[in-house]
């Protein structure tokens, strides 16, 4: 967990454990309404997943992606999948 961190501190710390796990793509899931409309937090990740793309860009170059993900309905698959276990 990275905490007491700015927002570009905490994208350099991503791009770094990124860049040490070799990852293909970076996922970042995107905060929204049941009904798909955008939240206040929709912006303030929005914001984040750009910065977090410059230093990924800068740091990995472009074949690994920042890429927003709907984070609808994610908590709730995986309480359904920890229970069908």
């Amino acid at each position: 967990i990275l905490s007491n961190l700015n927002s570009t501190e905490v994208s350099q710390q991503v791009v770094k454990y990124s860049a040490a796990e070799q990852v293909k793509k970076i996922i970042v899931g995107l905060p929204l309404h049941k009904n798909g409309t955008e939240a206040n937090q929709t912006t303030i990740t929005r914001t984040f997943a750009s910065e977090l793309a410059y230093h990924a860009l800068s740091k990995l170059g472009p074949n690994v992606p920042v890429l927003l993900f709907d984070e609808r309905y994610t908590s709730k698959e995986a309480a359904a999948r920890l229970h069908s276990q």
